[in-house]
């Protein structure tokens, strides 16, 4: 009895279900999202933060892989953010500790 109440009640296909193929490769991506890896660069860069931009409406979200992610609230915002990217990245590459290779990018987070 594949419909009921005009419902389709049959399961999926495993290739149509979703990201994750096995359960245990989901329970991976969860404590592989949920690990912290300390940079030193990216944490005084937290805490310098409200200094070296002051007003600005974005935030450092995490680091990963020589990328620091800046978070903004929406979409509009992660729009007119875009054209300040290079000026950011020019005044972080400037301060001692920062690596030689510095990408920056925006995801919007509420």
């Amino acid at each position: 009895m594949a419909f009921e109440n005009g419902v389709n009640w049959k399961p999926l296909e495993p290739e149509k279900r979703g990201r994750h193929a096995t359960f245990s490769s989901a329970v991976e991506a969860a404590l592989r999202d949920l690990m912290v890896v300390h940079d030193p660069f990216f944490d005084s860069l937290v805490d310098r933060w409200p200094s070296l931009f002051p007003g600005l409406p974005v935030k450092p979200g995490r680091y990963e892989d020589g990328k620091v992610f800046l978070y903004v609230k929406n979409a509009p915002t992660n729009f007119a953010m875009r054209t300040k990217l290079p000026a950011i990245r020019k005044r972080l590459l400037e301060l001692p500790d920062a690596p030689k290779k510095l990408d920056l990018r925006l995801e919007i987070h509420s």
